[in-house]
């Protein structure tokens, strides 16, 4: 039996739905044996990074890990940005990642890369396998460390003599991890978190994807029902919390975020308290590091302890799972209140007071009637014409986050997917085709400048021909709409660095998509209704909108 065999018996035994990749050199022999495990769907995408993509759009949808495939030297470069991106924002990732035979290391052989090298910083492991009898030994730790603790991905390095090989079944034998580990935090800490949030005046509480991560949401919404403390969240956290909560704030951040919502920002600068559940604060969520507004004090739960107090100072630190953390601060918090919930009634009018506000300040945006289309008029017309509880919204790097994320409510979880450690342009797109294997009966949604769809565009193809019906919404503003905004506020005007060209719906017909071009924004609703049924009838759309540059708007930090 071929090494190769013993690798596939690992993901059959940990219950993988597929694998993505390009296949070639060194990973033929793997390949070839995933014809014996039916139940794995093998996807050959266009680029090896867009395979990591679609692994990493599944995984933060279901909470379980993505499988990509890649060849030696080239095929790993390739993959290197989705492995960056997957990292940045703690994606359960496992990349097996080929290489040339051991006995040719160091000799220059074709193709041969430093695979450790090249992945230690961006991943949680490295290994490699030099021997096929340790197959099942490091595929089970890959699984085991990809999903466990802070997710992350794991890069398997796998030399072709080693999955050539001819093997003993018997060492092949696979003993499924079949679960992550989860700690929850020490009591001391909890107790002191609990006393710090019972006490306060006006408490806000803080959700990051650490709670979409480990399906804490439940525990969430009864926290902040027992403390009738309003809840925002950061992009990567977006439906996190129910947008549609009566004390959801929305997008949001600490201190302060680049897109916050009005809500977000007047409580956040007002809370005593916060209490922060698995998020980073990393530079767009905090305003570059901004200050925390005096006297004000900082609770921060993570799986990671190296998150604890890295950016910020803490009053308690809560290290361990959120969905355990949670649940540990909810116990606390109603033995403090005596097992009664505060009435949440004030709070919820001053959120729904303020949220008017803001919206009304907005409303002029949102349904502006401007050609080219203003861009926040799509999230209008999205929120409008498609039920956000049967759909997923994916938005791409650049300026399309801002107007993506902004106002567009998401009331489930996963029915908004943030992302943003490395903004990589492109990533959308494959993501989006991840999270419609993950939830087929869901609407999947890919809102994607022309720039970053450039970077990936091709693999439309890859969604027509493995029948994965997404809808992908080009917003055309001919450009690089960010980097024009960043280049004009300190530089010399240089259309020649911004300015693009294409005719993306003659592109993506050929390609076998059903594809249609707006410019009137009277027109956005029905070509997104059509644009709904032909996924609905298993064929993957394109709409392209031609939009003019954002611009920021009433309560927009910047």
């Amino acid at each position: 039996m071929r090494g190769s065999v013993g690798i596939v018996n690992a993901l059959v035994g940990e219950d993988v739905e597929f694998v993505a990749g390009i296949i070639g050199g060194s990973i033929h022999e793997i390949a070839d044996s995933l014809r014996d495990a039916p139940r794995i769907r093998s996807i050959l995408t266009r680029h090896e990074r867009v395979a990591v993509d679609i692994a990493d759009g599944f995984s933060r949808v279901s909470n379980r890990i993505g499988v990509a495939m890649c060849v030696q030297g080239p095929g790993g470069a390739n993959a290197v940005a989705g492995i960056a991106n997957s990292f940045a924002d703690s994606s359960s990732v496992i990349l097996l990642q080929g290489q040339v035979r051991q006995e040719h290391y160091g000799r220059g052989a074709t193709q041969e890369m430093a695979v450790a090298e090249v992945y230690r910083p961006i991943t949680k492991w490295v290994p490699t396998i030099t021997k096929p009898q340790r197959i099942p030994e490091l595929m089970r730790r890959a699984f085991t460390l990809a999903n466990s603790g802070r997710p992350g991905p794991v890069v398997v390095e796998i030399p072709n003599d080693v999955s050539a090989a001819d093997v003993d079944p018997e060492i092949l034998n696979y003993i499924p991890v079949g679960r992550h580990y989860r700690s929850a935090a020490d009591p001391v800490d909890v107790d002191k978190a609990a006393a710090l949030l019972v006490a306060a005046k006006r408490p806000v509480l803080y959700s990051g994807a650490g709670v979409l991560k480990s399906d804490a949401t439940p525990e969430l919404v009864e926290l902040a029902e027992l403390l009738a403390a309003p809840t925002m969240s950061t992009l990567n956290g977006k439906s996190s919390f129910p947008e549609d909560h009566p004390l959801a704030l929305g997008l949001g951040g600490y201190p302060q975020s680049l897109y916050s919502t009005k809500p977000a920002i007047v409580f956040a600068r007002e809370a005593d308290v916060v209490l922060s559940i698995g998020c980073g604060f990393k530079a767009a969520a905090t305003s570059q590091w901004a200050k925390l507004p005096e006297g004000a004090k900082l609770i921060q739960a993570d799986a990671d302890v190296r998150e604890i107090g890295k950016n910020y100072p803490v009053e308690v630190g809560l290290v361990g799972d959120a969905k355990l953390v949670l649940r540990q601060m909810v116990e606390a918090v109603r033995d403090r209140l005596g097992g009664a919930r505060r009435d949440a009634a004030p709070v919820s009018a001053e959120v729904a007071r303020v949220r008017q506000e803001w919206m009304a300040e907005w409303m002029p945006v949102l349904t502006s009637d401007e050609v080219p289309i203003n861009p926040y008029r799509v999230t209008w017309e999205l929120m409008r014409n498609l039920d956000p509880r049967r759909t997923i919204v994916l938005h791409d790097s650049g300026a399309g986050r801002g107007y993506t994320s902004h106002h567009y409510v998401a009331p489930v979880p996963h029915s908004f997917v943030g992302y943003g450690g490395q903004s990589t342009m492109g990533w959308s797109l494959g993501a989006s085709m991840g999270a419609k294997i993950a939830r087929p009966d869901m609407t999947v949604v890919d809102v994607i400048g022309d720039g970053s769809f450039g970077m990936t565009g091709m693999d439309v193809e890859t969604a027509v021909r493995c029948r994965i019906p997404i809808l992908i919404l080009i917003a055309n503003n001919r450009g690089l709409d960010l980097s024009k905004q960043s280049q004009r506020k300190g530089f010399r005007p240089n259309d020649e660095w911004i300015s693009l060209t294409g005719d993306y719906v003659a592109m993506t017909r050929a390609m076998g998509a059903n594809a249609e071009r707006v410019e009137d924004p009277r027109e956005l609703g029905p070509a997104l209704k059509r644009a709904v049924q032909s996924t609905q009838d298993g064929r993957p759309s394109v709409v392209e909108v031609l939009t003019k540059s954002m611009e920021p708007g009433p309560t927009m930090l910047h």
